[in-house]
């Protein structure tokens, strides 16, 4: 079957309508998440100017509460209710006796109720459910059985305070009642002796939350048997349901008419969880009139764009096929110089443009080569003088020596402490014979090291070991804690601003050994391991001392031994799982020992 092609007309129509379709996706989505953006960050501004106001609130709430503690152990309602128990045990209570006692338990709950305005009313209920009536600014007077249902409550809870909606106990609407039984605490004998029962009014604790913001507001307690609302003079949700939020922070929903943007408040207090009903076209009405005129204004003008650019495409076209003409004449791959484009016929600005800029990618790759061979020329004559440097290094060992006497003849302990561990690691690091240690070697080499790094960052490093006897005496290659260790200050220490703790912890599991260094630094990389062995990132170093320490240990002990990194809580690990082996079995085994020997772990 023959197949059918385009011209490049064709291609660039098809193009460009695409392109206008998908960015008017692109667009509205774009739009969707900003308004999705615009209500989060309204929500989260409706609840910083609330949550004063509802901090207020439930500090008002909290006081009451202990307002009503501070009655029940007080010492006024502790000896008048000792003494009527006395009384009544005794069978010699009279009836003076018992008013003289519930004067002074009434003029003590009249005194705590006194300071604070929101509670309007109080009662006490003795032992005979008989109800004293202590009035602030109201006064309410509770039923038989709504007396009954109080006290009962109140005993059941042996000790908590209760909280009941005023409508339960006849007293009204928008009225928080808290009852609390009093025990007797002499002698720790805790014997009834009544409940004392408080009438908060909400309306009033809550005007500064409904004064300072417009929008209904809906008081719910952690179990859902309270419910208070607040501010709705239309009185809605009487008639309606309460919007459930099903777990999220905010909607919007129909209530009656009028649709409402609900918040519900993080500020969650003792008692309550906060809803606020706001008016919705008061908050998103503009945002969504813009959202229907960007709408409307973007498939004009991509109309237009579209008319515009078949309209010109033609010439545009015929620029860039004079252009891609000379950049199939290029020099093939075996030259090293790219020459530039000269075409004078090209008459549109941006082909134009763009035979410039490559023009200048040309000049910029020919440079590139030529610094590239610099370079190579260099790092050729760099490993020559490295390999100089290693031909003499006592020379370096004895001046070392010279420098660390020298130092400690001067009084600077902490220099030659430095000085003597960096000479340890500089022979340890010359020394090839030596490329299996004991692990117990292997953590000497790593105070070394720590020596000089505690110098340099002092209270920012923190140093921590955990190390099995079981496992001192195995094999590990060498520098492999410490190339880890170094890795910890490097992308663990260097990152964060608080101090660092590098933990080493070496224990057994089975017949393996694990060694892990960690760290309280920042997370790594996603799939970090595989992105280093497919050389797809970028380290801070030379980039092959973790994949050099992974492929010594599968070289030594074999392929299913290796280097992993991940998280564990808040800190990273990098983790070495090997077999024991004792470095008098290692040297013995012949085998390995020659495999790990004739491996270039440098």
């Amino acid at each position: 079957m023959k197949r059918r092609r385009r011209s490049m007309m064709q291609r660039v129509i098809v193009i460009i309508i695409g392109t206008l379709l998908l960015n008017f996706l692109v667009g509205c989505f774009a739009l969707y998440r900003l308004m999705q953006s615009n209500t989060n960050y309204i929500y989260q501004l409706s609840e910083e100017l609330m949550n004063a106001s509802v901090t207020e609130m439930e500090q008002q709430l909290y006081n009451i509460q202990n307002i009503l503690y501070d009655i029940i152990v007080s010492d006024e309602i502790q000896e008048a209710g000792s003494m009527l128990l006395a009384d009544k045990d005794q069978g010699t209570r009279s009836t003076m006796e018992r008013v003289v006692g519930m004067n002074a338990i009434i003029d003590r709950i009249q005194k705590g109720i006194s300071a604070n305005h929101s509670i309007v009313c109080a009662h006490f209920l003795d032992d005979t459910r008989t109800v004293r009536t202590i009035a602030a600014t109201r006064y309410f007077e509770l039923s038989e059985e709504a007396a009954q249902m109080v006290y009962d409550r109140a005993v059941a809870a042996r000790g908590e305070t209760v909280l009941l909606n005023g409508l339960e106990a006849g007293a009204g609407e928008n009225l928080l009642v808290l009852a609390k039984e009093v025990r007797e605490k002499k002698d720790l004998s805790l014997r009834h002796m009544g409940v004392v029962v408080l009438f908060a009014d909400l309306e009033q604790m809550g005007r500064l939350l409904t004064d300072s913001h417009d929008g209904i507001f809906v008081l719910q307690s952690s179990d859902g048997r309270l419910q208070f609302v607040l501010n709705d003079e239309e009185g809605l949700l009487e008639t309606y349901k309460i919007p459930d939020l099903q777990g999220k922070s905010y909607t919007s929903c129909e209530i009656g008419d009028q649709r409402y943007f609900v918040v519900r408040l993080h500020k969650t207090g003792r008692c309550f969880s906060y809803m606020a009903l706001v008016a919705y076209e008061a908050l998103f009405g503009g945002i969504e009139k813009t959202f229907g005129f960007y709408v409307c204004m973007f498939l004009l003008c991509s109309t237009a764009v579209m008319f515009l650019a078949v309209f010109f495409t033609g010439g545009v076209m015929k620029d860039i096929r004079l252009f891609i003409r000379y950049i199939s004449k290029q020099p093939s791959k075996d030259s090293l110089q790219l020459s530039s484009c000269m075409e004078e016929t090209i008459r549109d600005k941006d082909v134009y443009a763009l035979q410039t800029a490559f023009n200048a990618m040309s000049e910029r790759i020919n440079d590139l080569i030529k610094d590239n061979y610099t370079k190579q020329l260099l790092i050729k004559e760099t490993q020559v003088q490295a390999l100089q440097a290693q031909m003499n290094p006592h020379f370096l060992y004895n001046t070392l020596n010279s420098v660390y006497w020298m130092a400690q003849t001067a009084g600077m302990t902490a220099a030659a402490e430095m000085i003597k561990s960096l000479g340890i690691l500089l022979r340890e690091a010359v020394d090839k014979e030596e490329l299996a240690i004991p692990i117990d070697k292997e953590l000497d080499i790593v105070c070394h090291y720590f020596v000089i790094q505690k110098h340099r960052y002092e209270e920012r490093l923190n140093l921590e070991f955990d190390v099995s006897d079981l496992c001192s005496d195995s094999i590990i290659p060498k520098f492999a804690i410490q190339a880890l260790a170094e890795n910890a200050i490097a992308y663990g220490l260097e990152c964060i601003l608080i101090p660092c703790t590098i933990r080493i912890r070496i224990f057994p599991e089975g017949d393996d050994c694990i060694c892990q260094v960690r760290n309280n630094g920042p997370q790594p990389e996603k799939d970090l391991m595989e992105r280093l062995r497919e050389k797809k990132l970028k380290t801070k170093g030379n980039g092959i001392g973790i994949l050099n320490i992974e492929q010594r240990v599968k070289y030594l002990f074999g392929e299913e031994y290796g280097l992993e990194l991940f998280r564990e809580g808040e800190e990273t690990v990098a983790q070495i799982r090997m077999k024991r082996i004792t470095i008098k079995e290692y040297e013995e085994g012949g085998q390995s020992g020659q495999r790990l020997q004739d491996h270039d772990c440098r």
